[in-house]
């Protein structure tokens, strides 16, 4: 074995050593590597290229005895041990959170492919859904549109001629065949002024909003609404009587004989054109606030098809914004993921090669370095020989340093060098 070798030799230890002993044996490889120094030098009459020989030699040497200790091994790389033990549960972390992420994903997106469905089979199961609703309710409502429509128009026709006639007609025995339809009662009303006017175009528009308050009643189903209801038939039956009076006057003042009766209820009652203008008015305004409370429910049962339909494309809406905002929150985790794993494997790597002690080979350099350096200096009397062989060791030295990436020493606690 060489003298170099026997340096690096791993001694037997007991288990338990104190720190005397400890500092005893690096003392004690100190002074050998120093006359191992001195002694190589002395032999080599301080050779610079067999200095650097035995630097090399030195450096090997250590380098494979470092590389065999198991214990030192284990306590250089604790730090990178721990480090990438919490690397590890970082990443663990971080891997949960994309898990809940991607889950989250999914459960939108079967939510969504379950709204698309829920929109295609509600036109066939409404009832499947909680909706009760007749399941051709189109047809029926445009049927009953068709009907309304001109029941509509009949009833303006009918209203603005006979408010007309009933409050700013003069009747004249050449009129009395117009008496209750006046094909020019509007502008006719127009030219008596704009009020006339605007009160005969829009006394029709009070009748319907009494048949659409007659439908909105009738969707509770209590007694309250059927008293509202009820009173609001005697009112348009009140305001249809009061017409059908006042045309019947006129009429009745226009055909008088000196013998007739002055005009009263009774003898209205008795006349057959006033039970004619109610019925054509009254009877018209049942039959289409009947009709407009079919189409509206009708629309009702119609629309609450369209009305889950737009439920659920806005439910689709807001799960694709959601999956959108989760997506932007994916790839930041991906990324840090991608981060975490390189630098493990980075440091697996480190922990599965050889670590170098820098501090530890600089201890035992310095040492031989210096027994080299005393023997050079013992040995040559001649001035200028010793400062020449002196000056090109000392190059050879740092040389050596840069070679090997251990010329820097930053701080006094331990360097490491990994070599891989």
């Amino acid at each position: 074995m060489s003298p170099l070798k026997k340096i690096f030799a791993l001694k037997n230890k007991e288990p338990q050593k104190i720190d005397t002993d400890q500092k005893e044996d690096i003392k004690k490889i100190k002074l050998t590597f120093f006359e191992s120094g001195y002694g190589s030098s002395k032999q080599a009459e301080g050779n610079d290229i067999v200095f650097k020989a035995c630097l090399e030699d030195v450096y090997m040497d250590y380098k494979g005895k470092c590389r065999e200790d198991e214990n030192l091994q284990k306590e250089l790389k604790s730090p990178y041990v721990e480090e990438k033990g919490k690397h590890e549960t970082e990443l663990k972390k971080r891997k949960t959170a994309l898990g809940l992420l991607e889950e989250s994903i999914s459960n939108l997106e079967e939510k969504i492919v379950l709204f698309k469905n829920d929109m295609v089979e509600v036109k066939r199961e409404p009832e499947k859904y909680g909706l009760e609703v007749d399941k051709k309710p189109k047809a029926q409502f445009y049927l009953g549109l068709t009907v309304l429509i001109p029941i509509t128009f009949y009833l303006l026709v009918f209203y603005m001629s006979a408010s007309f006639s009933a409050f700013f007609k003069n009747f004249d025995s050449e009129e009395l065949t117009s008496a209750i339809f006046d094909g020019n009662a509007l502008k006719k009303a127009i030219d008596g002024g704009w009020l006339e006017g605007i009160f005969i175009a829009t006394i029709p528009f009070a009748f319907m909003g009494l048949g659409y308050l007659v439908h909105m009643f009738q969707k509770h189903k209590d007694w309250i609404s059927y008293i509202k209801i009820t009173i609001l038939f005697i009112v348009t039956f009140i305001f249809d009587a009061i017409l059908a009076y006042q045309i019947e006057k006129k009429i009745y003042e226009i055909q008088k004989t000196p013998d007739s009766l002055p005009f009263d209820i009774g003898i209205a009652f008795s006349s057959v054109e006033f039970w004619g203008i109610i019925f054509a008015g009254f009877i018209v305004y049942i039959i289409w606030g009947l009709v407009f409370d079919f189409i509206m429910k009708e629309y009702d049962n119609f629309d609450k098809i369209k009305s889950f339909i737009r439920t659920k494309r806005e439910d689709v809406e807001n799960c694709e914004i959601n999956i959108s905002k989760i997506i932007q929150k994916l790839n930041p985790i991906k990324e840090e993921i991608s981060g975490i794993e390189g630098k493990i494997n980075d440091l697996q790597r480190t922990i599965d090669g050889f670590v170098f002690s820098n501090k530890h080979y600089l201890t035992y350099h310095s040492e031989y370095v210096k027994g080299w350096f005393l023997a050079i200096t013992d040995n040559f009397e001649a001035l200028k020989r010793r400062d020449e062989l002196l000056s090109k060791c000392v190059e050879i030295e740092k040389s050596h340093l840069i070679k090997h990436h251990i010329n820097n020493e930053d701080y006094e606690g331990r360097l490491y060098k990994l070599i891989n």
